[in-house]
């Protein structure tokens, strides 16, 4: 599950990085105007890429600290789209989808140290 769940991490945020350096309309509604904070979070949202695409290649190799990393990974996601509900709104069609991320992972969590 883990592996899907670092895949869809970059299958999502890969276009929506494009659309946000492009500055698509759609994406000017669902995130604001193109400012520098919507920079930082593109910056963030590479970061999540590249933690997710190496934490995928320590888990082809079997790395015992690929499982760990990925709970790492999924934590900091969790609490920033948590608090995301809380400081945006749910009326905010990010926060929704992000919602809809964050219970996957948190189950996702759960099953793994459940069985750990």
């Amino acid at each position: 599950m883990f592996t899907a769940l670092l895949v869809l991490n970059i299958v999502i945020l890969v276009p929506v990085m494009t659309g946000l350096l492009r500055d698509s309309d759609r994406m000017a509604s669902a995130y604001g105007a193109d400012t520098e904070a919507r920079r930082i979070l593109i910056c963030i949202y590479a970061a999540i890429i590249v933690a997710s695409a190496g934490v995928l290649i320590l888990t082809f190799i079997g790395h015992p600290w690929a499982e760990p990393m990925t709970v790492s990974i999924f934590t900091l996601q969790i609490v920033y789209k948590l608090l995301s509900v809380w400081l945006v709104g749910l009326s905010n069609p990010v926060v929704r989808a992000n919602l809809f991320v964050a219970v996957v992972q948190i189950l996702a969590v759960a099953v793994y140290a459940l069985q750990s």
